[in-house]
């Protein structure tokens, strides 16, 4: 079966492109209009804007992730292996963390002393990690708010990890890169799977757009229409355009906003 997928994302209001603290990733990468017939794996992460050094840990949590769950996807099937997976992005910012340091020292931009305790209390994100496979099922796994929806026969099929936009809260669970606890990890965690058919779609996004969509269900619309739409343009302005307008009109809270489309069309 083809799947088409297409990504769009922009920065919360007032912010650059450079500054957005969400991250994805999808494998294979291909363009929106270019099909693949194998398998598909997505990671999205929101970085909490609170912690230093929360947009790189993000974006060290997707590439770990998706690189882990390419390598061997049952890791989506249980909790502990879904830490696991959080114990090997954990090895990979330590890496990445002495190369920065390395790189300020060089540049004669030492860590200040006023940097060293968020660098000791560690970054935080959530994590969304999704995989279908190439014989009809999906999995996925989740820490915090970051949301996936399967829509099949113009209904909602599922929400996972929350279903309710009130569940949707201001203090979600977050991996802090200095964990490594896989137990607790695990207990924080939520894992999911299912099957899909022919004209499925798959929504993956940050907490904002999740917000956004479950509230457009709970009030009987169909946002994965607009979402549709705005995915098959594949232009970032217009969803730039298209989000000003949400949250210019209350519907939608000013913060990074990330969209991974899945389509089985």
């Amino acid at each position: 079966m083809w799947a088409y997928v297409s990504t769009l994302s922009v920065p919360k209001d007032g912010a650059t492109a450079e500054e957005c603290e969400d991250a994805s990733v999808v494998v294979p990468l291909i363009a929106s209009d270019e099909p693949t017939d194998g398998p598909v794996s997505v990671a999205v992460a929101d970085g909490a804007s609170e912690s230093l050094l929360a947009r790189p840990w993000a974006r060290v949590l997707v590439d770990s992730t998706v690189e882990a769950v390419r390598a061997k996807p049952e890791v989506l099937h249980s909790e502990a292996g879904f830490a696991r997976v959080v114990l090997g992005a954990v090895d990979d910012w330590d890496t990445w963390l002495a190369t920065y340091i390395a790189e300020r020292e060089e540049t004669a931009r030492p860590i200040k002393w006023y940097e060293q305790p968020g660098l000791e209390r560690g970054a935080y994100a959530t994590l969304l990690a999704f995989h279908l496979t190439d014989v009809g099922l999906w999995h996925a796994a989740a820490l915090g708010d970051s949301c996936l929806f399967q829509v099949r026969a113009d209904s909602m099929l599922r929400a996972f990890p929350v279903d309710t936009a009130v569940a949707l809260g201001t203090s979600p669970a977050l991996l802090n890169s200095r964990n490594r606890d896989d137990e607790l990890i695990a207990s924080n965690a939520f894992v999911a799977g299912g099957d899909y058919q022919e004209g499925d779609q798959f929504f993956l996004g940050t907490d904002a757009l999740a917000h956004w969509f479950l509230t457009e269900v709970e009030q009987e619309d169909c946002p994965w229409e607009v979402l549709r739409d705005l995915s098959a343009a594949g232009s970032v302005d217009e969803f730039a355009e298209w989000v000003a307008t949400e949250r210019a009109g209350g519907r939608m809270k000013n913060d990074d906003v990330t969209l991974v489309h899945v389509d089985l069309g």
